[in-house]
């Protein structure tokens, strides 16, 4: 009692995405005001033509742009001011929230000085990221904190959250100088 329906029924046969013809798509196929791509059985005899100028994506013109120290150093004092806003409190949108940041970190003396300009949501996807290292080295530190024993100064108990941290995470803590200036914070 065999059922079609079996990943190893002989019926379907494997469909793989390496095999797939790209190239066999035709002309777009215009339906009203929508385009759909047609598609062609048959293997297309032309190869297919890298995209033109104005075809290209902005991702393809897109370059990772890396955060330096001081940009993150800049990045975290805006997060600091602006969440603990005793004017606005917790009353602010996550929206202007974020814009408050991003126009601290554009009018700061780092930018002025000639560092890159940063988008709000910029700044809060780098955010995102220091505060879950951060978070996570935290805690690496409260464990061994915790066990402290009888002769291990401070420098043994960083190094010791280090090691804890690379074990857990598969990779080493590189914002030690954001840990330093939020430890302290509530937040």
């Amino acid at each position: 009692m065999e059922s079609n329906n079996t990943p190893n029924s002989q019926s379907q046969p494997y469909f793989s995405l390496l095999n797939f013809p790209y190239d066999s798509f035709a002309p777009n196929v215009n339906i009203g005001s929508y385009q759909i791509p047609a598609f062609s059985s048959q293997p297309s005899s032309q190869p297919s033509q890298p995209p033109s100028q104005s075809e290209e994506t902005a991702e393809q013109h897109r370059e990772r742009r890396i955060w330096s120290t001081q940009d993150d150093l800049v990045l975290i004092s805006g997060w600091l001011n602006t969440s603990k806003d005793v004017v606005v409190g917790n009353g602010q949108q996550a929206g202007s929230f974020w814009i408050r940041i991003g126009d601290y970190y554009e009018t700061s003396s780092h930018v002025r000085g000639g560092a890159e300009l940063r988008r709000p949501d910029h700044c809060r996807q780098r955010w995102q990221k220091i505060s879950k290292e951060v978070s996570r080295f935290c805690g690496a530190f409260a464990e061994v904190e915790g066990e402290k024993a009888s002769g291990i100064n401070d420098v043994d108990v960083l190094q010791n959250a280090h090691q804890i941290y690379t074990k857990l995470y598969k990779k080493k803590f590189g914002l030690e100088y954001a840990w330093n200036v939020l430890r302290y914070e509530q937040k």
